[in-house]
């Protein structure tokens, strides 16, 4: 089995980072492509981000693909920012296939999403 010449592997490999830009101000980052067999990494990751900070962007505009399972993952971790009354952001600018899937399951305007983390920490600044 050969590979299309076009596609790299190691772009699809899901990836995983936190950051902190500010105190209190946690940036999660996913890349390449997540499903069921990530979603309890995604879901470690931003939880414990989540505890600490007062402001949890999800950055997923790396992301080449999405499954329902981080679907579900995001909208989770919207309502237990909201209940612990922390600012909530998606970056999208993200394929379009991940986008689509987020507008159809009906999620986008939940997630509070804007365009950049640039933007989502100057909204938090507002």
């Amino acid at each position: 089995m050969t590979c299309a010449p076009d596609i790299d592997l190691a772009d699809a490999e899901p990836t995983i980072e936190v950051q902190w830009p500010k105190p209190h101000v946690a940036v999660v980052t996913l890349g390449g492509e997540h499903d069921l067999d990530s979603a309890p990494r995604v879901e470690q990751a931003a939880g414990e981000a989540l505890l600490t900070s007062s402001h949890l962007i999800v950055d997923i505009s790396p992301v080449q693909f999405i499954d329902s399972s981080i679907i579900h993952r995001l909208v989770q971790l919207k309502k237990d920012a909201d209940t612990k009354d922390c600012r909530f952001n998606l970056v999208m600018g993200t394929a379009p296939g991940v986008e689509r899937a987020l507008e159809i399951c009906g999620v986008l305007p939940a997630l509070n999403h804007v365009k950049t983390v640039d933007a989502a920490l100057k909204e938090a600044a507002l």
